[in-house]
């Protein structure tokens, strides 16, 4: 089983320079792969001990994506079976990984942590809204019902899932502006709607940072006009 680790990123070193090496010295791991939108975090990266490492890959995007565009060519510049498409501002230990390689994955599953911690960098505040998914499998069964339940949203828009390669036939290549702040849950409604399974396993964790640059914050307008558009309809 192959996995890459794909980060879509634009001015995150601070956090970049924490995560790179948990992910480069993970065994498992076979490639890493920074999708960087304007090249600063590309500069950083040559300039620092991690520049040689034969598991990374860099690539600046032509012009700026926008974070659904992105994490799109994250997943189309992979070439293992598996990818690990995840934030470049959050935090993720070489548990996250070893966690999904105990798992005998299928090819029609997606894989995200069933404990979510989310901390505020201005407070240092920790919670988890979304504990009480922990161990659902959502389909097209159950997504109507999940997204009635108090929570859905920070558990869809947060990502930093596990996907299988070959999904991303299913997106679209689409301008931002009709995605923006809601880029995770497209992605993952996209993939409901094309009969893969979204399993929230409960011995995945991860820290997801709120911050005063964070995007769901930045596009909160935007993204709450959005949200009605996300039921299915059969």
């Amino acid at each position: 089983m192959s996995l890459t680790v794909a980060i879509p990123t634009m001015d995150r070193w601070s956090f970049l320079q924490k995560q790179l090496p948990i992910y480069l010295n993970h065994p498992k791991v076979n490639c890493v792969i920074i999708s960087d939108e304007n090249g600063n975090d590309i500069n950083e990266i040559i300039e620092s001990d991690y520049a040689m490492n034969p598991k990374l890959r860099l690539y600046q995007n032509d012009s700026v994506l926008g974070v659904y565009g992105n994490k799109r060519q994250c997943l189309l510049r992979s070439s293992t079976d598996w990818v690990a498409v995840l934030d470049s501002d959050n935090f993720f230990e070489p548990s996250f990984f070893d966690s999904f390689f105990a798992l005998e994955p299928d090819a029609k599953t997606i894989y995200s942590a069933g404990q979510n911690n989310r901390l505020d960098l201005n407070t240092g505040e920790i919670e988890d809204k979304t504990r009480h998914f922990s161990g659902m499998k959502i389909s097209l069964n159950n997504w109507n019902k999940v997204i009635d339940t108090p929570g859905w949203n920070f558990l869809l828009n947060d990502g930093n899932s596990i996907w299988p390669r070959e999904v991303v036939k299913h997106f679209p290549n689409l301008p931002e502006e009709r995605i923006v702040g809601t880029d995770s849950i497209f992605f993952m409604k996209r993939a409901i709607e094309a009969g893969y399974t979204l399993s929230v396993e409960p011995t995945m964790a991860y820290t997801h940072t709120v911050h005063d640059g964070s995007h769901w914050l930045q596009n909160a307008a935007v993204s709450s006009r959005l949200l009605g558009m996300m039921n299915l309809h059969f």
